[in-house]
């Protein structure tokens, strides 16, 4: 079910939405991300007692390798949110390298599996659940221009939280809030060169040492995956919502102080 979000007004006059993933019928405006002739990244999506289950294959964002989407393309500036929980598929969270989930924005692609040239993918992501630390939780973000990615990992906390992405124009702020929590802002990047319409939506991926195989072999990772696969990641979402800022002018790079974000995490 999409529902409009009737307590934040758009800036430009058009109304915010959000998607609960309470039947199959919330997946009919979303895109996955599948290229013919390549494999599938997903080894389970469905939805699941009013929430949306992803279970990745061994498989990855980095570089020119691809990991599994969902997404919606939006336009303009946007305040993007999830509510997640990211568990391991035996454990409480993944036992092995880089398992985690979250939102990624994404410059659209139009390319078939025979026309596909490296070096020509551009986005970033916000994650949680075990990065370089295997059943510790951690965020992870990545920006990557021309295929050239570029990470930082921060301590987290398990259990659910709410991601947010809030794009204004090249500047990306990235926050997260635990339950009960005030909203923290993690990190900012600036990526001037994202066009305005950008695909936005949900990712999981796991197991990093299994792409590890055969990188930096894209073109055989993308086309067969890898070798051997000991993903054990399950990520659960609720919902995503969107709405635009309620104020034209960008959140700052310097003196980020709680009260600059205001506009941006009510």
């Amino acid at each position: 079910m999409e529902t409009p979000v009737s307590n934040a007004p758009a800036a430009n006059g058009s109304a915010g939405w959000q998607q609960y993933f309470d039947s199959e019928a919330a997946l009919a405006s979303w895109q996955q991300l599948e290229i013919p002739g390549w494999a599938s990244k997903w080894r389970l999506l469905k939805i699941h007692d009013g929430q949306l289950v992803l279970e990745p294959k061994s498989s990855g964002w980095f570089e020119d390798n691809y990991g599994g989407l969902l997404s919606r393309e939006l336009t303009g500036d946007f305040i993007v949110t999830t509510r997640l929980k990211v568990e391991g598929t035996a454990d409480a969270l993944p036992q092995t390298a880089f398992s985690l989930a979250g939102l990624l924005v994404r410059k659209p692609r139009e390319f078939r599996a025979e026309t596909w040239r490296p070096g020509q993918e551009n986005w970033l992501f916000f994650s949680t659940g075990a990065a370089t630390e295997p059943g510790t939780p951690q965020f992870e973000i990545k920006t990557t221009y021309q295929s050239t990615s570029t990470l930082k990992i921060f301590p987290a906390q398990a259990g659910w939280m709410e991601l947010r992405i809030v794009r204004q124009e090249e500047i990306f702020s990235l926050f997260y809030r635990y339950d009960g929590q005030p909203w923290q802002l993690l990190d900012q990047f600036i990526r001037p060169d994202l066009p305005a319409t950008l695909q936005v939506g949900l990712t999981a991926y796991a197991d990093w040492p299994s792409v590890a195989e055969v990188y930096p072999d894209y073109l055989r990772y993308n086309r067969h995956g890898t070798p051997t696969d000991h993903a054990d990641l399950r990520a659960t979402f609720a919902w995503l919502a969107y709405r635009k800022p309620l104020v034209d002018k960008p959140l700052p790079l310097a003196t980020l102080r709680p009260e600059q974000w205001q506009d941006f995490t009510s």
